[in-house]
């Protein structure tokens, strides 16, 4: 006669399984949450956005740095410059180097650095947009010396935003 008998290590076992169970539960529910704000296109949207002021700040730390090997890394050609009277167009690295070079030594007098005051970005298209950024020039004294904006033209090229025409804009004093 064969006698069976239950302890309560099968009860322990059983319990632990459902606690493993419900972990990876909750483990897929939130791999599932993680995909859907990924794919959530206004979350797409606003990281493309941040990952490009990004790049545009760091064009302008390299400007303030006179980086010129690293600011021709942020633009694809041909260029077109809009920042004094007629575009230029500029359709090589050593020509933009050059300019660079030029507008660099005649920046403000006591130029220290550069900040971002305010940007927007505005698509033109799925790989194509413009960045109007607002922008001030301080002193090694941390006073504002000049506050400029401009019209920057992305386009996405291998992956990466790139830069393919700049221009300046003229600042309204007058908007409240």
């Amino acid at each position: 006669m064969p006698i069976l008998g239950f302890s309560q290590n099968q009860m322990k076992n059983k319990k632990m399984a459902q606690q493993a169970m419900t972990k990876k539960k909750m483990i897929a529910n939130k791999s599932k949450m993680k995909d859907k704000r990924s794919s959530n296109p206004f979350t797409t949207k606003k990281m493309v956005e941040n990952r490009i002021i990004n790049r545009w700040e760091e064009y302008s730390k390299a400007f303030e740095y006179s980086d010129f090997e690293k600011i021709k890394t942020y633009f694809t050609y041909p260029v077109t410059l809009s920042v004094f009277g007629d575009p230029i167009i500029v359709d090589n690295e050593k020509d933009l180097m050059n300019w660079y070079k030029k507008i660099r030594n005649d920046v403000q007098e006591g130029y220290k650095y550069s900040m971002l005051e305010k940007s927007r970005v505005i698509w033109i298209s799925k790989d194509i947009c413009m960045v109007d950024a607002t922008y001030s020039r301080f002193n090694a004294n941390y006073e504002r010396i000049y506050t400029g904006r401009g019209i920057y033209m992305y386009k996405k090229v291998d992956k990466t935003w790139k830069m393919f025409s700049m221009s300046r804009v003229e600042l309204n004093k007058n908007k409240k």
